[in-house]
This record gives C-alpha cells, structure tokens and sequence, in this order.
C-alpha cells in the first residue's frame, strides 16, 4: 500500500520535530517535507508531493488559514489538517470554512490519536478534535428544504462573500479578494444576515457550520 505522505508546517521548530518523530514511527507514513509558515508551504506543496498537510494556524508572513485558502483556490488537492493550541470556536470554524479537512487542538490529542487523525483525512473523513458543535450549543438547524432555500435566496456573489467571511476574512481584504469596494461588500454582507435571519459574524459563522452552508 502507498503511504501517507505529510508536509508539516510550523513556525516552532520544536514542534516540528515532535510531530516529525511522531509520525516517522509509524508504519504507512513518510514525511514529505517541512514549511516554516504558510507562505512556503505554499510554494512547497505542489513539487513535495504530500497527501497531508499538517497547517499550524498561527504563523508569521503567512497564517493557516491564509495558506489554506490559497492552497484550495489554487485546486491543489491536498487533505489539510489545521493544529492550534487555541480552542476558538470561531478560529476553529474559519479553519473549515476555508476547506480544511480538520483540525486537532493541542492538549486534546495523543501521538496515537495524531496518527488516526493523519490516516482518517487520508481516507477522506472530516477531523474535529475537540468535535465543533458543541462550541455553538445554541445554534438551531435547519430542515433540508430550508437550508436549501437559503443558499437558493443569496446570490453568487453573496455565497462568495459568505464563504469568506466564514474563513475569517475581514471586510477589506474580501474587498481586495474579489476586486470590489468595501461598501459593496457591506451591502452583501447586510442582505447575508438578513436572509440568515442573524445579526453578526459570529452568528453568520455558527449558522454556517450548524447548517451545512459550507458544502455548497
């Protein structure tokens, strides 16, 4: 069988090298390489030929999330696995919503439960440890037919707008993303929430992930 090959990505050398050894143990996994931030990983990912990649999400030049999106709008077709030492529901989110294929917090997983982790994404399965919905108890679902009249309701440009400020993105750098004005994307952002039926980002995003809005 062909084995997993994973890029890790982190600023901290140290970790690096722990969840090198980690994985280096394991019979089926190889390291592909190592990126010091986003930027590089970036730069490395489409020559190293990784099925993983291991994103830490908070990096300079270039963050997880940031690097996640690049990877992802450049159709590169990695499993991108984000880890943080920050349990932020809405970070956690946006790593998602970016097209992470999950995520593992610091503290709440063994090098074994890496290794499963690692192998679970491989195989195509979403990765949530610590699981997200318990972040946003509070958050209603939706029936099939009314999430569906939703995502009918918005526009193209809106589901785009929606989609970023789901990955984290603040006003101006969607503006700058999708080449328009900052108003114009209020004026989105303003009718998003109104067919959400919310009143912020943090409601956006937790209606988002509570409702499947992510897999259009």
């Amino acid at each position: 069988m062909k084995p997993i090959r994973v890029l890790i990505v982190d600023d901290n050398f140290v970790a690096r090298r722990g969840l090198r050894s980690v994985l280096e143990a394991e019979e089926g996994i190889e390291i592909a390489g190592e990126a010091f931030n986003g930027r590089e990983a970036v730069k490395k990912v489409p020559a190293c030929r990784a099925d993983i990649v291991l994103m830490d999400i908070r990096m300079p030049e270039m963050d997880g999330i940031e690097a996640t999106l690049k990877l992802v709008e450049c159709e590169i077709e990695k499993k991108i696995l984000i880890l943080t030492v920050v349990d932020d529901p809405l970070l956690l989110a946006n790593a998602l919503n970016a097209g992470a294929a999950g995520y593992l917090v610091y503290g709440h997983f063994s090098p074994a439960g890496l290794i499963a982790a690692v192998k679970s994404a491989a195989g195509g399965q979403k990765v949530t440890v610590p699981p997200l919905a318990s972040f946003f108890p509070d958050t209603p679902r939706m029936g099939a037919g009314e999430t569906r009249r939703v995502w009918e309701a918005l526009t193209p440009r809106e589901a785009e707008v929606l989609k970023r400020i789901a990955a984290g993105q603040e006003n101006r750098e969607i503006a700058d993303a999708l080449a328009i004005e900052e108003k114009t994307v209020k004026n989105h952002i303003n009718s998003i929430y109104s067919k959400l039926g919310v009143n912020s980002r943090k409601e956006a995003i937790a209606r988002v992930l509570s409702n499947g809005f992510n897999s259009r």
